[in-house]
């Protein structure tokens, strides 16, 4: 075996690859023997990272971490399930979600519109069915309650004979406030349709929006796969604190109090209402540090959102209308940017007095202050 090595190494192919490898951060050389070489015996020398890639579904990822962390997430574990959608008989989308109640043998589970919606369009697809797949391997049939496509949410209602595990989701912004010297490190969790299929990925709290086009989004830096779209994402003190979606570089999610409010609103108007506000905001922390610097000569240690643009809002678009129940909407105004006090470049701190320090804890702001 040593003397194979040696020649190995020796050889032109050899000496190529250990250039390669040598040139190739964050890759590392191991002089090795070309498996198909080696008969009878452990991989044991092969070219491998300098470091430990630990993909989703992994739960070595938490093997780092503190065992009242990995128990945070076993615990929460046992709410999340694997989801399966078909519309006649045809696969249409697979992912995981959360019950979040389990009431009078009904369960009621959080999850991403992608479960139901057609390919390309904003639409619930027809002779629609759902399978929901808990931690045993148990599959019962699940019905769609409501849906929404600006903030991606569904919720699956299923009948079970016996008792759900169920949590909820916080409703504390506190985590998303990047001026707080407090942990980001999070847990990204979902399930296969498939018994005892757990995965998880970990990362941290990533201080900027998605590129997604909903200002709401946040980011962690938890590397899933789309199986994991609609499982929780939870904090290391075992809260759900955001709802995750997919995407290549980097795990967008909406966070645990807009899902709430979403939540409360199907229970209220059956489906989610947005005031007309007018205003494109961005997190300050996203800012240019050019940018920051001038800022924080002027307020120094300032927190809250940045306006990109304001705009004329069309009453078409509005969620709420004229004689909606549970609201009192006689009429809808719309008022031009040039009347507006708040202009391009200003700096919007508090809502009603109420501090902040995201974009996404705006809107649920302005919702508040509407109801």
């Amino acid at each position: 075996m040593y003397q194979k090595r040696l020649e190995f190494e020796a050889s032109e192919k050899g000496k190529e690859e250990q250039e390669k490898y040598r040139s190739t951060p964050p890759w590392s050389w191991r002089p090795a023997v070309p498996i198909t070489e080696v008969t009878n015996q452990p991989p044991a020398f092969e070219w491998v990272p300098s470091f430990d890639v630990d993909k989703f579904g992994r739960i070595s990822v938490l093997k780092c971490t503190s065992w009242r962390v990995e128990e945070y997430t076993l615990e929460l574990a046992e709410c999340v399930v694997g989801l399966q959608s078909f519309t006649e008989d045809k696969h249409l989308f697979s992912c995981s979600g959360t019950i979040v109640e389990f009431l009078k043998g009904v369960g009621c589970v959080v999850t991403s519109a992608s479960l139901v919606k057609l390919p390309h369009q904003d639409e619930i697809a027809d002779k629609l069915k759902v399978n929901v797949c808990l931690p045993s391997g148990e599959t019962l049939e699940g019905s769609v309650s409501n849906v929404d496509f600006c903030y991606n949410i569904c919720v699956v209602h299923v009948r079970s004979t016996s008792q759900l595990p169920a949590k909820r989701f916080s409703a504390d912004t506190t985590f998303f406030n990047f001026d707080d010297c407090h942990s980001k490190d999070v847990v990204a969790l979902g399930r296969l349709c498939k018994r005892w299929s757990l995965n998880v990925a970990s990362g941290k709290l990533t201080p900027r929006r998605s590129q997604f086009d909903c200002e709401e989004l946040l980011v962690s830096s938890c590397r899933i796969s789309k199986r994991g779209v609609g499982g929780p994402l939870m904090d290391f003190d075992g809260n759900i604190i955001g709802m995750n979606f997919y995407d290549k570089k980097e795990t967008p999610f909406v966070p645990g109090f807009i899902v709430l409010k979403c939540l409360q609103h199907f229970n209220d108007f059956g489906r989610v209402i947005r005031p007309l506000h007018g205003l494109r905001v961005k997190t300050l922390h996203e800012e240019q540090l050019t940018v920051l610097e001038k800022i924080h000569l002027v307020f120094p240690g300032v927190c809250g959102v940045i306006v990109e643009k304001v705009q004329v809002p069309s009453p078409e678009h509005s969620e709420i209308k004229a004689g909606d129940s549970g609201v009192m909407v006689d009429k809808i105004e719309v008022h031009s940017p040039e009347h507006s006090e708040i202009k391009v470049g200003d700096i919007i701190t508090h809502v009603d007095g109420i501090p902040f320090s995201s974009a996404a804890e705006v809107s649920i702001l302005v919702i508040l202050s509407f109801l």
